[in-house]
């Protein structure tokens, strides 16, 4: 059995302090963090216990989480129709926000800035900040699997992509 790392959106709003500062996290926006996923299982997050036992370094946990990621991104897909659009990748579609190529050839087929909802790992819900329509359905979804609870949950905020996520700050919807 080989280890692979992918790395996975953590809501540090859901994390114990504890855990939090076992977990080898790398900052990303709007609350939420970088930490990796050991697989091929993927149900758990890599610690330092974890570096120090197995005598690897971050640097190379990183750099091959991400080489792994680009090669399954290929399969990630954009599905449903305009004015919002959803990703499909195997249930890890939040860690393709963190696929840079992907998301500066997608910015270019919405209308003004790419804006996102992540509310949950498995959930992506993507829409452009000249489409109201849109942004009602993304807020709406990110509302909706909130108001319905469960595990996974990430963020409540929108992001916008601008060569990398920051937290959407706008709340005028175009007309």
């Amino acid at each position: 059995m080989s280890t692979t790392f992918l790395p996975v959106l953590v809501s540090l709003e859901d994390l114990d302090p504890r855990d939090e500062s076992a977990l080898i996290l790398d900052d990303f926006a709007g609350g939420l963090a970088v930490g990796y996923a050991i697989g091929p299982e993927f149900r758990s997050l890599l610690t330092w216990n974890h570096l120090t036992e197995w005598g690897v370094r971050r640097t190379y946990v990183r750099q091959y989480a991400y080489e792994c990621l680009a090669k399954w991104a290929v399969d990630a897909q954009v599905v449903g129709q305009p004015p919002a659009l959803m990703i499909s990748f195997g249930g890890w579609e939040s860690s393709v926000l963190l696929v840079d190529d992907f998301w500066d050839r997608l910015a270019a087929q919405v209308p003004g800035e790419l804006i996102v909802g992540v509310p949950a790992r498995d959930v992506v819900i993507i829409t452009g900040t000249g489409s109201g329509p849109g942004l009602e359905k993304v807020r709406r979804g990110v509302d909706r699997l909130f108001y319905a609870g469960g595990r996974g949950l990430l963020s409540r905020d929108l992001l916008v992509w601008r060569r990398g996520w920051e937290v959407w700050r706008s709340h005028a919807l175009p007309r």
